[in-house]
């Protein structure tokens, strides 16, 4: 038993900046660690920033996904045959047009780009032009789902229609019981033609409550959706391990306790050791008397963040 208990002991001792001898004060707990629960009035979207970025594609692009390179699209002016013809967009986005020169495709719909020939064609050449764009063939289109889902994969987008945040996470399988909802982060490419990409962070717990919006993904979205943190119980339980806490309720010490199975009959549940890592990230131990609780004093049942260690050293008889 002396060699069970000795290497945590060691543990706790080297990793730790002092024994507290009391449990960690409200101050000394950070609810706002990796992967635990945002205040209750919080939007799903994290922040402003976030809200403005996807706003401003979803109402751009309400009316459909703009053209993209690849995509293969029909030109038609009614009564000028050399002005008809068929094109596949190049990566530059751009297409030669006969009298007007080079003409911005990709990243704009099919009204815009057929607003912007027009107009440039009865500015110099015709009196009235019909013009048509139509998008003739999509090319493939996909969305990346990595990290805590089921099954991680790259979700293809119909042609011309919308996939949603919540639509791409089913595909994938749903969320993995350890996924941290309330902090996926959608990385998007930030304009047509270049590789860099703005990270947007987003939480989408609450759209599986009802509430808030489920964002439109644009082809090439990278969602992201990262594990929450465990907490570990260790020594004289019964089944020492790690454990996620529950993402709505929060854990605290005494339920870690019973999710590990309970103490063992030699534990001593009244010196309980909690290591944690402060807001500095020093690690510090304190002290918890957990007889305490199951005597009644339920206000003294400390809640765990992400990360804590506990460990349940031997009773000395």
């Amino acid at each position: 038993m002396v060699k069970r208990v000795m290497p945590w002991i060691c543990l706790l001792t080297a990793s730790c900046g002092g024994l507290a001898g009391r449990a960690p004060t409200r101050e000394e707990f950070d609810p706002a660690g990796k992967g635990a629960r945002p205040p209750e009035e919080s939007s799903p979207l994290e922040n402003k920033q976030a809200e403005g970025i996807l706003d401003r594609y979803e109402k751009r692009y309400v009316d459909g996904y703009p053209i993209q390179a690849g995509d293969e699209l029909r030109f038609t002016v009614l009564g000028q045959a050399e002005l008809s013809f068929e094109a596949r967009i190049p990566a530059d986005g751009f297409i030669p047009y006969p009298m007007i020169g080079r003409v911005e495709v990709a990243g704009r719909l099919p009204e815009e780009v057929r607003r912007d020939i027009k107009a440039r064609l009865e500015k110099d050449y015709l009196v009235s032009a019909d013009v048509t764009v139509l998008v003739k063939e999509y090319s493939k289109k996909v969305v990346y789902v990595l990290g805590a889902v089921a099954k991680p994969l790259v979700c293809d987008v119909p042609g011309g229609r919308f996939v949603t945040l919540l639509q791409a996470i089913t595909q994938a399988g749903g969320f993995s019981e350890d996924a941290a909802k309330h902090g996926l982060v959608i990385f998007r490419i930030r304009d047509v033609g270049t590789a860099a990409r703005v990270a947007i962070p987003f939480s989408a717990a609450a759209l599986q409550e009802g509430r808030g919006r489920d964002p439109v993904l644009m082809p090439d979205d990278i969602v992201l959706v990262p594990a929450r943190e465990k907490v570990y119980v260790l020594g004289e339980v019964g089944h020492p391990g790690a454990f996620v806490a529950d993402a709505d309720h929060g854990l605290t010490a005494s339920q870690a306790i019973a999710l590990a199975g309970g103490f063992t009959r030699i534990a001593n549940d009244a010196n309980v050791r909690l290591l944690r890592r402060g807001k500095a990230g020093a690690r510090r131990t304190y002290v918890l008397n957990l007889v305490r609780v199951v005597s009644g004093r339920a206000e003294e049942d400390v809640p765990l963040q992400p990360g804590d260690i506990l460990f349940v050293p031997v009773a000395v008889f």
